[in-house]
């Protein structure tokens, strides 16, 4: 899409966890012994396939990946017809490179750009390898949100379209009862969130006999499902299922400490595909940041929403931080005459659909969320993305605005920068290992300077004269008042 801000003036220019990250590496992947030579934690790539310091373990880049169909990749006729038929021409390179090894039984660790075909990549071959092997439960598949998991639910049915294939969402705010039966039917694959399916595990012990010889695990978004806050979920998960004779899948966009933790435990069987330059987004998304002043950011935020419909925008989110704003921003909204949507944790499950269905079909433009939105969800018809709050964590800065320009088509990005976040502007900056372009709303310039023209004027030298600052004034405290002394004491004090 063209450059959308018609009308701007161009400017100018936690503690470690990787123990516990470990832990939960081993229980993932099968156990295995310890390798007889130490590994190194930095890769060092000579040639394609061959890596210094850990030779065993087989690396792919996509550069390397052959421009091949869908037919080369080993599936098989019926699934190509299906794929054919939902309007897909060719394979992505996350699916050529994954498709094979996962069709030969391999552990994966598959890592590529937003909006690549990550999901198609493992579903395909898990779809094929079920279809010569009826089974109970054959898959489990683990990700971080709900609206994720019927996602992945929807793609496992539309790929198996010809195909009688039983698949099972579990996650919270439905009635875990119901969840229980359906599971105890053994469907062929089970999508899941980690918190309800441990309350099934702990609380029903038929449920967790269930998943006992299950052949496939994925973990997609594997970074986020790695993190601290699913670390009692997955070892509750861990501990029912099976160690041998199952295949495990790790899918992400970003790499973190603690895929690489995981990685190094792999020995020796698991297929690392590694996008390279997997920060950024190949010029498919335009980014740019606006640095506004405080207390205005509301007014900027309709003024780009008002904007967006001349820009041909079909429709966009924006990402707040924290459910209160998420909420708030979406009643102010609807004051204003602007027709929006909020999806964030705290509706209930039925109002989140809701809000998601009437977002995806078109009916509203704009859908104001949280974090929980930045997950994998593909809406091709989103053009933009606005960070009404920008992200503490870098990564999650890419997984949102890679909601847009997917599939190969143009999005755009806009950041709303206070000088509250020119830190987390800068760490997103150093991750991408690219500098966002700033743009200036005529009419509404901030009346401080940034804070990159503040530092970049400093010479380390005091200033001269005295400063019109007072000393109590930077740290809060009142001036120490005094007594004038009585003409008493100035004579005592004389004669003394």
């Amino acid at each position: 899409m063209s450059s959308p801000l018609d009308g701007l003036v161009v400017g100018k220019e936690k503690p470690s966890t990787m123990g516990a990250d470990i832990q939960k590496g081993i229980s993932i992947f099968n156990n295995r012994k310890s390798p007889t030579q130490p590994r190194t934690k930095t890769f060092e790539t000579s040639k394609i396939g061959e890596v210094v310091g850990f030779p065993s373990q087989e690396i792919v880049s996509h550069e390397v990946v052959e421009q091949t169909g869908f037919r080369s990749l080993g599936l098989n006729s019926w699934l190509c017809e299906n794929i054919t038929s939902m309007g897909i021409a060719t394979a992505t390179p996350v699916q050529r490179g994954c498709i094979p090894a996962i069709l030969a039984g391999r552990d994966v660790i598959g890592v590529a750009q937003t909006g690549t075909g990550k999901t198609a990549a493992f579903a395909l071959p898990i779809l094929q390898i079920l279809g010569r092997e009826p089974y109970g439960i054959f898959c489990l598949c683990l990700t971080p949100t709900r609206e994720l998991a019927s996602q992945i639910s929807e793609q496992f049915i539309a790929f198996s379209a010809g195909m009688t294939l039983r698949c099972e969402t579990v996650f919270g705010g439905e009635n875990i009862r119901t969840q229980a039966k359906a599971l105890m039917l053994r469907p062929h694959i089970a999508v899941a969130t980690p918190g309800r399916l441990m309350d099934h595990f702990l609380h029903c012990s038929a449920v967790a006999k269930c998943f006992e010889n299950i052949r496939c695990l994925v973990l997609d978004e594997a970074d986020r499902l790695l993190d601290p806050g699913f670390e009692a979920e997955l070892q509750a998960i861990m501990h029912n299922l099976p160690s041998a004779n199952r295949q495990t899948l790790m899918f992400s966009a970003t790499i973190t400490k603690s895929i690489s933790a995981v990685q190094e435990l792999a020995l020796g069987k698991a297929l690392l595909f590694e996008a390279l330059k997997d920060t950024q987004l190949a010029g498919r998304c335009k980014e740019e940041y606006c640095f506004i002043a405080p207390r205005v950011k509301e007014v900027y935020l309709v003024h780009i929403l008002k904007r967006a419909p001349t820009w041909g925008t079909r429709s966009m989110i924006v990402f707040a931080g924290t459910v209160r704003k998420c909420q708030m921003l979406k009643e102010i909204l609807s004051v204003l005459g602007i027709n929006c949507v909020a999806l964030h944790a705290a509706k209930k499950q039925a109002r989140r659909h809701a809000s998601l269905s009437r977002f995806k079909s078109g009916e509203i433009q704009i859908m104001i969320a949280t974090d929980i939105a930045s997950r994998g969800l593909d809406i091709p018809t989103v053009d933009m993305v606005v960070n009404y709050d920008v992200p503490l964590i870098p990564r999650d800065y890419i997984h949102r605005i890679g909601r847009t320009g997917r599939a190969g088509e143009k999005g755009y990005a806009i950041s709303l920068v206070g000088p509250g976040d020119w830190e987390k502007l800068s760490r997103i900056e150093r991750l991408t290992g690219q500098k966002l372009k700033r743009v200036v709303i005529e009419g509404l310039e901030p009346n401080s300077p940034e804070p990159r023209q503040k530092r970049a004027n400093r010479t380390g030298r005091k200033p001269k004269g005295k400063s019109s600052v007072k000393p109590w004034e930077h740290s809060g405290r009142r001036k120490k008042r005094t007594r004038k002394p009585t003409s008493g004491a100035r004579v005592s004090a004389r004669a003394a």
